[in-house]
């Protein structure tokens, strides 16, 4: 009897050694059947080529709205500009004799005079040139289309002019209009010792 049990015991152990086996094996297969899974965790992160496009665009942003800044600058400045002259104030150390040399010398139309201050107005082409023994020194270039021509008359009227006519600028490049175009001037003074110059584009 003893021994039957004995071998009934040692079955038993061997028996139970059998699910232990299956126990430890079944972890291992779980294991492996989770082992895809992490896969798609590895794909997830992000890759070295995807890393330099997002740290594009910030900088993408930046030049853009410095380039939309810049724009509106320039756009700002086109609609307000200073382009038309009103008036131009020009020394008169003697009204009187200012008057009579852009009036009758000159040629230029008076406007009017006030006295007191002390004020003559002529018209100009569109804008207006004033006289005043309070106005400070300045130049004034005219238009013409023949200097030589100009020059001949106003000499004539008693005008003393500074130098012939000389070639000042040629425009190589275009920067004032037509390129190769010729800028001749000639300079004299008014009674209060104002410069004055003629000009002819040829």
């Amino acid at each position: 009897m003893a021994t039957k049990s004995v071998v009934r015991t040692k079955g038993a152990a061997k028996t139970a050694k059998k699910p232990a086996r299956a126990a430890t094996a079944k972890p291992s297969k779980t294991t492996a059947r989770k082992r895809p899974a992490a896969a798609p965790s590895k794909r997830s992160s992000p890759s070295p080529n995807s890393a330099p496009t997002s740290a594009q665009s910030p900088a993408r942003r930046v030049s853009t709205s410095s380039r939309t800044s810049a724009q509106s600058g320039r756009a700002g400045s086109r609609e307000f500009a200073l382009d038309k002259l009103h008036q131009v104030a020009l020394q008169a150390t003697n009204l009187d004799e200012a008057v009579n040399f852009y009036q009758n010398v000159l040629g230029l139309r008076l406007l009017t005079r006030f006295d007191p201050p002390g004020l003559a107005f002529f018209e100009m082409g569109g804008f207006r040139l004033m006289l005043s023994a309070t106005a400070s020194e300045a130049t004034l270039y005219f238009r013409v289309t023949d200097i030589s021509n100009a020059v001949k008359k106003l000499k004539k009227r008693g005008v003393s002019f500074l130098q012939p006519p000389v070639k000042i600028h040629k425009d190589e490049a275009g920067e004032f209009g037509k390129k190769g175009t010729e800028e001749w001037m000639a300079f004299f003074k008014d009674p209060s010792g104002n410069l004055l110059a003629l000009t002819e584009l040829r």
